[in-house]
């Protein structure tokens, strides 16, 4: 063996260690989100309707409104084409203009902090949490395969083990082809 159980317990104890927010980001936002819960819960979302800008100055009449209105102008004024039209801003506040012919719709939303890191989990925000996120699934697969080292994959009931690992695969599998 190439490392001693010794130290697969403690790569296994660090790590989990190291990832425990992150697991914990994962877990919370993906029950929520299965349950319904989207990025958009808690958020404060306004809708307003305004006239359609001349074609390359939809960020100025965007910014003008904002001001006007008393509305918090996003800290990133930078519009970039999304799939919900063009939007400035970031994961906390953002503004989405979508034309519609004569009139404009444009979308203010003020996300919670479990919007944001749904977000987060759907890889939406800088690339900074996708490394975190990265070495989290590498770090998954290392916890179980040093959890087998360590336990010497249950020397005294690995038959019961192995049933119990394929009824998972079976299980698994089902479950996907069930869904498609």
């Amino acid at each position: 063996m190439l490392i001693a159980k010794k130290h697969w317990m403690q790569i296994h104890t660090y790590l989990s260690l190291f990832f425990l927010p992150a697991m914990l980001i994962y877990a919370i936002t993906g029950i929520g989100y299965i349950v319904g819960f989207k990025d958009e819960a808690g958020a404060t979302v306004q809708k307003f309707t305004i006239p359609t800008p001349e074609s390359g100055k939809e960020q100025e009449a965007i910014l003008q409104f904002l001001r006007d209105n008393g509305l918090a102008i996003p800290a990133n004024t930078e519009l970039k084409s999304g799939r919900k039209g063009t939007q400035m801003g970031n994961l906390k506040y953002s503004v989405a203009f979508q034309k519609e012919g004569a009139t404009s719709s444009l979308t203010i939303t003020d996300r919670s902090l479990y919007g944001i890191l749904v977000l987060m989990h759907k890889s939406k925000g800088a690339f900074y949490f996708d490394i975190i996120a990265i070495g989290f699934g590498i770090s998954l697969m290392l916890f179980y395969l040093s959890g087998l080292i360590f336990t010497s994959f249950c020397k005294k009931n690995r038959k019961m083990a192995l049933i119990v690992c394929a009824a998972g695969l079976v299980c698994c599998s089902l479950a996907v082809f069930a869904s498609i």
